[in-house]
């Protein structure tokens, strides 16, 4: 695994489904150190930290990467190698983007990198970013079709997704810095744009259903987007909007200077300055695609590298069940019995279809994860967890789903305020079936306190739910049982019954 790297770390860490690994990403505008840790089907963020370097100001016009810029990159590279050494890694791999690979002076920068720091730096094409970060968004959404648009400082690629497979890719100069970078006249970066975005485009299919966008400017705009309608969950990882109500948020960014953006969406002065032009970017992109929506993606080219090095049979896993299975397997007190317990309601929920399924499976799994916390608290705890964690394979309306699964397997009666705000996500129905999982978890949770070996199964009719037990189990049966097993029962209007076998 991870044999294609550029890497200079020797694998210490053996379990491959397991791994540490480091990525550092030279950008245009920054440079980042992120480590992945744990399951690597939907790994963890360890460690990440991020540089403003700016090492393509001034690119379009010298050729050359930035004099501070460069200094700036470096001193980060330094700090971050004596980072990546301090961690047990499996492995490091460090790439560079437009800015390097276009500037005359990049070989001899990476020459340098390698010669003082120790870390191998390698640019990488344009189409392999865009390879990258379509496979980025992969490891989030396995069998997504669509475009994807990646913008970075100093360029901008599109690939187009069919069934998880990438099929076309394409990289243009167009990344905010390179057009401001190469135009003082608004009128030239105009005509430049245009004529950029039909090259971009040119040949692929572009009436989709999907538009996935990747990078920071991006997200800036989407973080501005959740503000202004006030949205109730600020997760922009598979946020998704209607292109056509998203525009309002584009004449708000290309209508302000950077200063006002800067100060009224808490937005930093390096992406600020950038996002005006990455609105005219993203309008004028949308004027000459089809798509019913855009999702925005937390996941790029870093976990593009991730991805692309994955054993066919991880990358075929599901990511959200992934993800649960390993937060089980640290955090509960009993891993593994987030399978069992599934096992065990599942005969209440045979008529829902897989994506439902799959949510309660991923509620059964995290069920137990935050048994530390406090009991006066531990509810509110499930609901923060469900809907801000790192989690791929899940959109907004899935993770409210989750948090109020979580949130009624803990507290039948009280309801969280923060549960109340996004439940708009939900329609009514959703939300009463999460009700009822919550509630069915929490009576297992109880039943296998005694022996999991002895929980019964559960029996749906259409007037009842019963809990068939074995003989042995009727002294353990109380009434905190049944009342538990009656909160299931009423959920889904019908009666409590207990049998004997």
């Amino acid at each position: 695994m991870y044999q294609n790297w550029p890497t200079r770390m020797i694998k210490k860490n053996k379990n491959v489904e397991n791994a540490r690994v480091g990525v550092i990403d030279v950008g245009s505008n920054s440079v980042r150190l992120v480590v992945f840790d744990g399951a690597i089907r939907s790994p963890s963020y360890f460690y990440n930290e991020k540089v403003m370097a700016g090492l393509g100001l001034d690119l379009a016009h010298t050729g050359k990467l930035h004099p501070e810029g460069k200094e700036r990159a470096l001193k980060a590279l330094r700090r971050f190698h004596e980072i990546a050494e301090r961690m047990d890694l499996n492995s490091l791999a460090a790439v560079a983007t437009e800015a390097v690979r276009a500037a005359s002076d990049g070989p001899e920068f990476c020459q340098r990198v390698l010669d003082e720091i120790g870390i191998e730096l390698v640019p990488i094409s344009g189409d392999q970013e865009a390879n990258l970060s379509a496979q980025g968004v992969l490891l989030g959404w396995p069998k997504a079709s669509g475009l994807v648009c990646d913008i970075g400082g100093a360029s901008m690629e599109l690939a187009s997704l069919e069934v998880g497979d990438v099929k076309k890719t394409r990289s243009s100069k167009l990344g905010p810095m390179a057009v401001m970078g190469r135009f003082d006249d608004v009128d030239a970066q105009e005509i430049y744009l245009r004529t950029g975005l039909q090259e971009l485009t040119r040949g692929f299919d572009l009436h989709v259903d999907t538009l996935f966008l990747v990078g920071g400017s991006w997200r800036a705009l989407a973080h501005i987007h959740m503000i202004r309608t006030d949205y109730p969950l600020r997760v922009l990882h598979d946020y998704v909007v209607n292109p056509v109500a998203f525009l309002d948020t584009l004449d708000f960014v290309e209508n302000r200077t950077p200063e006002q953006i800067q100060e009224q969406m808490q937005i930093s002065s390096s992406r600020a300055r950038l996002l005006p032009m990455a609105a005219k970017t993203l309008r004028g992109l949308l004027a000459l695609v089809d798509v019913h929506e855009i999702a925005f993606s937390s996941y790029g080219l870093r976990e593009g590298l991730m991805y692309e090095n994955m054993p066919a049979n991880i990358r075929n896993s599901d990511p959200l069940i992934a993800a649960a299975r390993a937060i089980e397997a640290g955090q509960a007190r009993f891993p593994g019995f987030g399978d069992v317990l599934f096992d065990w309601l599942s005969p209440l929920f045979t008529t829902l279809d897989g994506s439902v399924k799959r949510l309660i499976h991923a509620a059964c799994l995290l069920h137990d994860v935050h048994w530390r916390s406090h009991p006066d608290y531990r509810s509110e705890v499930c609901f923060d967890a469900a809907t801000l964690a790192n989690l791929g394979g899940i959109d907004h309306g899935g993770r409210v789903f989750l948090a109020g699964t979580l949130l009624h397997r803990y507290k039948a009666k009280r309801v969280s305020e923060n549960y109340n705000a996004v439940r708009v996500l939900l329609q009514e129905d959703e939300l009463n079936l999460a009700k009822t999982v919550g509630l069915a978890i929490r009576l297992g949770a109880m039943m296998s306190s005694a022996d999991p070996e002895h929980m019964g199964r559960l029996i749906l009719t259409p007037k009842a739910v019963n809990l068939e037990l074995d003989a042995q189990s009727e002294e353990v049966f109380g009434e905190v049982v049944m009342k538990r097993l009656q909160a299931v029962a009423e959920s889904i209007g019908r009666t409590a019954t207990v049998s004997y076998v």
